[in-house]
């Protein structure tokens, strides 16, 4: 039969793809903060929401702007249409037309304006939510309500996208170039009674030339027992 050895070694547990999560947009004073280490959260959630009444005071005010800006190219278009009726009858010059079709014309580009105004304001603002930009597991938080964040605060969370973990196994590079992608792995992480299954996932193309070792990557499904930053033994 065919002999199957095991390669025993030891590594860190870490999630398999880390997101650290910022601010994009301006930033502010922060107002609430809805998640905490240890939760999950969808792609697109609200993880922390951004005080915004000046926004909101600038958002009031241009659509005000719109309003103001509808009814002048209304009374535009209202002048032009009397003056489309008289024209015929020879009461109005072509000229005269012109100038109120050209009018009606920039009142109406104004309208336009005003709404792309309030339309990018809007998006402005929309940014001030600090969203989840994957969907996965929350493994630290560093903001606080109250707290001032803008683009150069750092980052706020730290996640596990898919709260995918994995376990980086030191192997020397003998044993590195035995082990295949897919086979499988059993991990035991420090001080845990419990051990896990999983398969190597990548291999590392670079061996480290001081300690002639490599990283196996196992790939690991979600336990709240897989602390990323923690010591495991595991064999392969």
């Amino acid at each position: 039969g065919m002999v199957v050895s095991a390669i025993n070694a030891t590594g860190t547990l870490a999630a398999r793809r880390e997101i650290p999560v910022g601010v994009v947009g301006e930033g502010g004073q922060v107002a609430h903060v809805f998640v905490d280490a240890g939760d999950w959260v969808k792609q697109g959630q609200v993880l922390i929401s951004i005080e915004r009444s000046v926004q909101n005071q600038q958002l009031a005010s241009l659509d005000a702007q719109i309003g103001v800006a509808r009814a002048d190219a209304q009374l535009a278009q209202n002048e032009l249409d009397r003056a489309m009726k008289l024209v015929d009858r020879g009461f109005i010059s072509k000229a005269d037309v012109d100038r109120k079709t050209a009018t009606r014309d920039s009142a109406r580009a104004r309208v336009r304006v005003a709404e792309a105004q309030l339309n990018e304001s809007r998006a402005r603002t929309a940014r001030l939510d600090i969203r989840a930009p994957v969907g996965g597991y929350i493994l630290e938080r560093n903001v606080e309500p109250g707290q001032t964040v803008s683009a150069g605060s750092g980052i706020l969370f730290r996640m596990a996208q898919g709260g995918e973990m994995e376990l980086q196994a030191q192997i020397g590079e003998a044993a590195l170039a035995q082990i295949a992608v897919g086979v499988p792995a059993t991990v035991t992480p420090v001080g845990s009674e419990q051990s896990f299954n999983g398969q190597v996932w990548q291999k590392a193309p670079m061996i480290n030339e001081q300690s002639r070792q490599g990283i196996a990557r196992i790939a690991l499904p979600f336990d709240p027992a897989l602390r990323p930053g923690g010591f495991a033994s595991v064999e392969i």
